[in-house]
């Protein structure tokens, strides 16, 4: 009786300690980047098109090119960096695709990230909208291509060399967003969010997921990583084979 006793409060235990575990915020997988080579990107200070004067570009660019560091084949450089060329090419913004141009060279960077700041009010509930561009290097990403199907074709479909290649004047990818927190749909992502950086809880009654809502900081870290996730699944889209169509049976 004694070892049988012995052997249930041992499986209690493991089923107590297993329950506490996965009581825990469940931290998500890490976002990969849907390229065959590591990219280098940069991203510019946002413009500020919102309207208040306390928005600020350089932080929400910096926080951004944080997130996108997190990516997996994915490098960013330091948004300080970014300034700094810009400075030296005497740019007070990027407006036009020669300044996209001019800028990624500089840098050499494989793309760009231009964004702007479409609306701030950061009183309780703070309210945040965010647009950002993503602009690629063609030279290197045909380069890229290149080499993949040197491996896989063996010298098909010949790409013209970079002196005959154009630059595009628009993005690959555009996203956006208006972020109220008063919006039910945004509120629940913000305290998943706070939850998975606090490793709390989501219905903790303890979770600082109000801090996010008070602190315009902590908010737009929270939005600039909606929109870097939202950019990298436009990106997963853009690139993943097309489906094939399916023949209906005769």
């Amino acid at each position: 009786m004694k070892s049988e006793q012995a052997m249930w409060m041992v499986l209690a235990l493991v089923v107590l300690s297993t329950g506490c575990h996965y009581r825990g915020a469940k931290k998500p997988s890490r976002l990969s980047a849907p390229y065959g080579d590591r990219q280098v990107w940069a991203v510019v200070p946002l413009r500020n098109e919102s309207g208040s004067l306390h928005a600020d570009g350089l932080k929400a660019a910096d926080q951004i090119a944080q997130r996108l560091e997190t990516v997996m084949g994915l490098d960013t450089v330091p948004v300080n960096r970014v300034l700094a060329a810009m400075q030296a090419l005497k740019m007070s913004g990027v407006n036009d695709a020669k300044g996209v141009s001019d800028l990624r060279d500089v840098l050499g960077v494989d793309a760009l990230v231009v964004g702007t700041i479409t609306a701030y009010d950061p009183y309780d509930p703070p309210k945040l909208g965010i647009a950002i561009e993503l602009y690629f290097d063609p030279i290197r990403q045909s380069a890229h291509a290149t080499n993949l199907r040197d491996l896989i074709r063996a010298g098909t479909d010949d790409v013209p060399p970079p002196d005959q290649q154009t630059r595009p004047s628009r993005p690959v990818s555009v996203v956006s967003g208006f972020y109220d927190a008063a919006d039910p749909a945004v509120h629940q992502q913000l305290v998943k969010y706070a939850a998975m950086r606090s490793g709390q809880d989501e219905d903790d009654p303890a979770s600082d997921w109000h801090l996010y809502q008070i602190d315009m900081d902590l908010y737009t870290e929270f939005v600039t990583y909606l929109v870097s996730k939202q950019l990298l699944r436009v990106e997963q889209e853009r690139l993943a084979p097309p489906m094939l169509a399916v023949e209906p049976a005769s």
